[in-house]
């Protein structure tokens, strides 16, 4: 074998290596998801979105809320290293009237406010 060919084996193996170990894994990938908030409520209009769209906005560690009418639910995705705290993301929903019937957390899933 010429030394050409083994140096280039070699150099793409090495690379190989580099894109293996340097790429992000599928759980660094998931991990925004992994720390968002998902809440169902009983009720969704145009108006409710409108409404807790407006009340989140500017929440500090809050980078996104997406609301959906037909699912009556809401996802709230924290900025990046943030997590949020159940409690408080659940008093911001009461305070405009919307209550959440089930919460799903990084801290687990709750059907009553959570403690902390």
């Amino acid at each position: 074998m010429s030394n050409w060919v083994r140096s280039t084996g070699l150099v793409a193996g090495l690379m190989l290596l580099a894109v293996s170990v340097f790429a992000p894994s599928p759980v660094q990938a998931a991990d925004p998801a992994k720390s968002q908030i998902v809440m169902t409520v009983g009720e969704m209009c145009g108006g409710c979105v409108k409404k807790i769209s407006k009340r989140f906005e500017g929440v500090k560690g809050v980078a996104k809320v997406q609301c959906s009418i037909e699912k009556k639910s809401v996802t709230v995705v924290p900025d990046q290293g943030v997590r949020l705290s159940p409690k408080g993301v659940w008093e911001l929903m009461e305070s405009i009237g919307k209550t959440p019937t089930k919460m799903v957390t990084p801290n687990g899933t709750f059907t009553s406010k959570p403690k902390s």
